[in-house]
């Protein structure tokens, strides 16, 4: 996987919804990647295959301006082991709860506390993503969330790391500090007769 900010020019998954006419009640989506995405979006996760994708999610108006995304993103693909380099198959089930405000939304920024510094809570909300205009890109979302739940590290479970040295040459084994004392010892024993 490549280490970068992902940029417009990086969203492969065409998933726009249009917010401006979002029903109260919500309205239920579904996504299912096409062959020239899957291509794109295997290459960009840097794996070897994805195989399918698919989202079912739920949009709804979320507080004033805001808009609320929940459902199940599904994944199948596949991985080079990081020990053999065999093909690792992988199924991914990720639930997707996220949260959208149009920019400048006072609910995007973190207030800081008393102190002047920022409090995070690792298991808290997540800050909601901001958005402008009338359509939210739910497939640079989908992207990123497909991203961050791959294994990083996929190896078969038997695969073990063996020890292997790039070293050509022989090296000696040198003594131990106490190998000069191992004749001393027969020959006091000897000596003491």
């Amino acid at each position: 996987m490549q280490d970068r900010k992902q940029t417009a020019d990086d969203c492969v998954l065409d998933f726009d919804v249009v917010i401006s006419r979002l029903p109260k009640s919500g309205l239920d989506l579904g996504f299912k990647a096409s062959d020239q995405e899957l291509i794109r979006l295997a290459e960009f996760l840097g794996v070897l295959t994805v195989e399918e994708m698919s989202a079912e999610l739920t949009v709804m108006p979320w507080r004033r301006d805001g808009v609320s995304v929940k459902g199940v993103m599904k994944a199948r693909l596949q991985q080079a082991s990081v020990l053999t380099l065999d093909p690792i198959p992988e199924s991914i089930n990720e639930r997707v709860d996220l949260v959208f405000v149009p920019d400048g939304s006072r609910l995007a920024r973190i207030a800081p506390e008393h102190d002047g510094e920022l409090h995070l809570d690792p298991e808290g909300d997540e800050i909601p993503e901001s958005f402008s205009g009338d359509r939210i890109n739910l497939g640079a979302s989908l992207q990123e969330l497909l991203a961050l739940a791959i294994n990083p590290y996929p190896r078969e479970e038997t695969a073990t790391f063996n020890e292997y040295s790039t070293d050509n040459t022989v090296q000696e084994k040198e003594p131990s500090p106490f190998a000069s004392l191992q004749g001393w010892r027969k020959d006091s024993s000897e000596n003491s007769n």
